[in-house]
């Protein structure tokens, strides 16, 4: 299963940041970061073959010769030497320049042949890095090189994650992050029908696949060899000369042997970097993997995997597991034939907070299934919001789950920070089709066809072969490809059977169980065997896509930090922390009214009524519910599930303000909550206001990502009476 560019985005457990709030995020730090490097690292320049490309020194020559400084500790000595604030210093053969002081980060690049079969004749491409050296005082012990997914996505967009994933390592490891060919810095692939198709709903289809189609031409009339004719680019951005690039990068900044981080496609990289360059190497982290040998270009184990982690995260959340009955892919089973027979049109609100309308067709529940193995709001929402309309005729929670869900994880960021074009580039040259791709436009098109009636009906069900293969195509490009120009020469990522690695490397391998775009299935299991002896796969439990960048992360981000301070005890390492990941709080119930709500638990002390308890219990969830939708949301504004608005501002603490929000048709919610990213604790200090009822004041206070049998302190009071009481944490 490849990794899908609509589910790469972005960290920390204490932070408790989504992989989406971590893209949010990088969406803002990429356009000023790379606008620093851009005036440091042109995106292209055709210069000899074999010259040389530097950064500038500020009018002093860079230190050459006997006396240079080289090896894996000399450019953090030359770093200190020359302070913290140097503008420039010698990095191996490359001169980088200062683009930031808070981290202290360099940038810098290097030029490479964009065809490497005709190295003397091509013209040259930049490739752009960050280096942050190690921040303490002891000598640093070694380079960490980070490497993002998509395909499409800059890696040195993604700066402060890794930061953040690394962690204490900072201190004695420098950060290596480069650019792969096509993205970021890196002669980034532009091209502007993909870029502004803007319909994420529609990413598919003939009209899509004709964008796609432009996107390769394009590419095959972009450049020329030094003595005339076009470079036929449109299969050079394959992951192989990207990782000879990187390869040659290494050489050339003489860092040592790297300890290489790839998450799902820079997991591809890894895998084929690894298998080309292993002497380069220290160690290799493989977060959220897929198979480069032998891989299934129909991806069945997206829907065996999502089978079974629909029901199991609801079966292990305590308020679904008390509402729902019966399977949750029969519960999906039951909803895709309602929306085939008819479609759900309403007003809801967008990923920007506005209102809007959506209509979510059987296709789009495809993509809502597919988005869940990388967004865990889909997991918390789905089965409550499906139980909604089916069982109440109320499509509210469908629709505004629909809405930003393809609002926010099926629409990619702006260059720099994603390239379109650099995905399909990869996808159509690298990935298995259903096609033969050296086969003309008219014969790949017959011949997808005839797959499509081969394939079993019941592969994907509940869904058609037909539904499942017009999804999203930056999730699976099914279909995309039909029309790109074929590889010349076609470069095989990896060119040797396995082990693909030598036994003294040693690999980790982590998966999440509710990961269906990369499943364990079929995937991380089978690049374990493929890597060799030394490999070692770790399953954590109830995280979605890239474990590292999961909302709850502080397991695998401790099991990663272990093995890099000590590769050799992989086979020791104690990973039992990844068997107690706390599941995902799936949401039990949407009432329509507030008398439908299960009410707050009463405690010792309580006056207060049934109405009293079940407003605490409707105010709870509504905090919950933004808790969860925040980081997906575009702007700091959000409109409540029937109504209100909600408003939210940063620091500290992330503070929720509420004002005439509905989470039920007739009751108003007002006030505020407090959400402690680093400790992770809520308070909330709300006031209900039931229809038809004195208001309920009341105060609560509960753990985000805590225990699922975990409990929220509720006080307060309704008139003269006292509400005391608990209620199962949203």
């Amino acid at each position: 299963m490849q990794n899908g560019a609509s589910g790469h985005i972005l960290r920390r457990a204490r932070r408790r940041l989504s992989r989406q709030t971590a893209r949010r995020a990088r969406t803002a730090a990429a356009a000023a970061l790379l606008a620093a490097a851009a005036v440091l690292v042109p995106a292209l320049v055709t210069v000899p073959a074999g010259a040389s490309v530097t950064a500038g020194t500020g009018g002093r020559q860079p230190a050459t010769g006997p006396g240079a400084a080289t090896g894996p500790g000399a450019p953090e000595r030359a770093a200190g030497g020359a302070g913290p604030a140097a503008r420039s210093i010698r990095l191996g053969s490359s001169t980088v320049r200062r683009c930031a002081t808070r981290p202290l980060t360099y940038c810098g690049a290097v030029a490479e042949p964009l065809d490497y079969s005709r190295p003397a004749a091509s013209p040259r491409i930049r490739i752009g890095f960050r280096w942050l050296p190690a921040t303490g005082r002891a000598r640093p012990r070694g380079t960490i090189l980070a490497v993002e997914g998509g395909p499409g996505y800059a890696s040195t967009g993604s700066q402060s994650l890794y930061q953040a994933m690394i962690g204490p390592l900072a201190r004695t490891r420098s950060l290596l992050l480069v650019d792969l060919r096509g993205t970021g810095t890196s002669a980034p692939v532009k091209c502007p029908g993909l870029e502004h198709y803007g319909r994420p709903q529609h990413q598919y289809g003939p009209a899509f696949n004709r964008l796609v189609a432009d996107c390769g031409a394009q590419l095959n009339h972009t450049w020329r060899y030094r003595h005339g004719g076009w470079v036929h680019a449109s299969g050079l951005f394959n992951t192989a000369y990207s990782a000879r690039d990187v390869s040659r990068l290494l050489r050339a900044l003489r860092l040592g042997r790297a300890d290489l981080y790839g998450d799902s496609y820079g997991s591809w990289f890894s895998q084929v970097f690894a298998s080309r360059y292993p002497g380069q190497l220290r160690s290799v982290t493989l977060d959220s993997t897929y198979q480069v040998l032998g891989l299934d270009p129909w991806y069945t184990t997206t829907v065996v995997t999502a089978r079974r982690a629909f029901s199991q995260a609801c079966a292990r959340s305590a308020a679904c597991a008390a509402a729902a009955h019966g399977s949750a892919w029969a519960l999906i089973s039951a909803l895709e034939r309602r929306l085939a027979r008819t479609p759900v049109t309403g007003e809801t609100t967008t990923a920007a907070g506005t209102r809007g309308r959506m209509t979510v067709t059987a296709e789009t529940l495809v993509n809502l299934v597919n988005n869940a193995g990388f967004d865990p709001v889909v997991y918390r929402d789905l089965d409550a919001a499906a139980r909604a309309l089916l069982h109440q005729g109320d499509s509210a929670p469908l629709l505004r789950l629909a809405a930003l869900s393809t609002g926010f994880d099926d629409t990619n960021e702006p260059l720099d920070g994603f390239s379109d074009g650099l995905y399909f580039a990869v996808s159509c040259t690298d990935y298995v089709q259903l096609f033969s791709r050296s086969a003309p436009p008219a014969v790949r098109a017959r011949q997808y066809r005839a797959a499509l009636r081969r394939e079993p009906r019941a592969a994907f069900a509940p869904f058609s072969v037909s539904q499942w293969t017009r999804m999203d195509q930056y999730t699976e490009a099914y279909s995309a490809c039909l029309r790109w120009p074929a590889p010349s020469p076609a470069i095989t990522p990896i060119s040797r059977r396995p082990p693909l690695v030598p036994a003294r490397l040693p690999v980790l391998i982590l998966s999440g169980t509710l990961d269906s775009l990369t499943p364990r299935l079929h995937g991380a299991t089978l690049v374990a065997r493929q890597m060799g002896p030394s490999a070692r796969l770790v399953t954590v439990a109830n995280l979605t896509h890239v474990t590292l960048q999961d909302a709850d992360d502080a397991c695998p981000a401790a099991i990663y930090r272990r093995f890099v301070r000590d590769p050799a005890g992989l086979p020791r390492e104690n990973t039992s922390c990844a068997a107690a990941v706390t599941p995902v709080h799936a949401v039990g119930t949407y009432p329509r009214r507030l008398a439908g709500a299960v009410p707050a638990i009463a405690r010792p002390g309580n006056t207060a009524g049934r109405q009293a308890r079940q407003a605490a219990a409707v105010a709870l969830a509504s905090v919950g519910d933004e808790i969860s939708r925040w980081p997906l949301l575009s702007g700091s504004t959000d409109r409540g599930l029937l109504g209100g608005r909600i408003s939210f501002s940063t620091g500290a603490r992330l503070r929720i303000s509420l004002r005439g929000v509905r989470w039920v048709a007739d009751a108003t919610i007002d006030g505020a909550a407090w959400w402690n990213q680093a400790s992770g604790r809520v308070i909330a200090r709300l006031t209900v206001h039931p229809r038809g009822g004195a208001a309920v004041a009341l105060t609560a206070r509960w753990l985000a990502f805590g225990a699922q049998d975990q409990l929220a302190a509720i006080t307060g009071s309704q008139g003269h009476r006292r509400l005391v009481a608990v209620a199962p944490a949203p």
